[in-house]
């Protein structure tokens, strides 16, 4: 080969390679220019996290659907298998306050203390096979710090890409005689340390027994949580008993105004006497994207048809 054809063939590899590096480059930055999911993440509002993968049109809490206690195997996958949006599931220790106990979390509600599901298997369960929500409820602290060293765990491995809540009713609240919550102090303090990116759900312990007289939520209670509240960088959900949620409405009212992070999740035991009309009040007192409906049927069905009525469309 002449010297002026190597050239020649030496010049042409060269614009080859420049432009499949080009190329490359381009692609890349394409991939990377891509618009992210900002809500795709423990943190991430969960309104939004729904919208951004097409589950509901807009900023309305009672277009979002849950499925409560989604903790033994069988009920996982019933959970896992329905339209649901969001996964409400309980978190206690394997054995807990037995010479059995291992200090394992498992699914499993009080006061089962044994469950077929321990939380790794039900993060991998949900994690691999569906796009849900996550809402982790604690009734006790020593499940606490280690749930979220596993939920660190699998956010650093980048398989966390949805919404977080962590549940603790932390204030004692209407009509308990006796001190039950959680300690807040140890709780807020082991979510900073160990798992501070997600949504904080936080609550007070209630009873209610229809047909007698019941007390609901004062200015104190939810003046008490605020103070506990105010000063953290998280989005925070209050759940509250929605038998108990119009009679305090002022109350709510008032913590709702202190922040914009604020919400609220409406939620009822299976034998509340919630009605609809106190759930219309709330509703027309409120910002759509500030209150979560977490009911059961029949009233759920029959508030959304009155509240769609009301405002012409969801």
């Amino acid at each position: 080969m002449t010297p002026g054809k190597a050239w020649a063939a030496a010049a042409g590899v060269a614009v080859v390679l420049v432009v499949a590096i080009v190329l490359s480059v381009s692609l890349t930055q394409g991939r990377g220019s891509q618009p992210e999911c900002e809500s795709c993440r423990p943190d991430g509002d969960m309104m939004d996290y729904l919208i951004s993968i097409g589950r509901i049109s807009h900023r309305d809490g009672l277009l979002v659907t849950w499925y409560h206690a989604a903790n033994h195997r069988s009920e996982m996958e019933e959970a896992l298998s329905s339209e649901v949006m969001v996964l409400e599931a309980d978190v206690n220790v394997e054995g807990l306050d037995t010479a059995n106990e291992t200090g394992v979390p498992i699914m499993a509600h009080p006061p089962a203390i044994y469950s077929d599901n321990t939380l790794e298997q039900w993060l991998e369960a949900v994690l691999t096979r569906s796009r849900k929500g996550i809402k982790l409820d604690f009734k006790n602290i020593k499940a606490v710090g280690p749930s979220l060293d596993l939920l660190r765990k699998q956010t650093e491995d980048g398989r966390i890409q949805r919404p977080v809540w962590i549940n603790a009713d932390i204030l004692d609240g209407p009509n308990v005689p006796l001190p039950v919550a959680v300690d807040a102090t140890q709780f807020l303090s082991l979510v900073q340390e160990k798992y501070p990116d997600a949504t904080l759900s936080l609550g007070w312990t209630t009873l209610y027994i229809s047909l007698v007289p019941n007390s609901t939520y004062t200015q104190d209670m939810i003046e008490e949580m605020h103070r506990l509240v105010v000063d953290l960088p998280q989005k925070v959900t209050f759940p509250v008993r929605a038998v108990m949620a119009r009679a305090a409405w002022s109350h709510f009212s008032w913590l709702l105004s202190q922040s914009d992070r604020y919400s609220l999740t409406l939620w009822q035991s299976d034998s509340d006497p919630v009605t609809v009309d106190d759930l219309l009040y709330i509703r027309k007192h409120s910002a759509t994207q500030q209150i979560y409906y977490d009911l059961y049927e029949p009233v759920l069905s029959q508030f959304k048809e009155l509240a769609q009525e009301g405002s012409g469309s969801f």
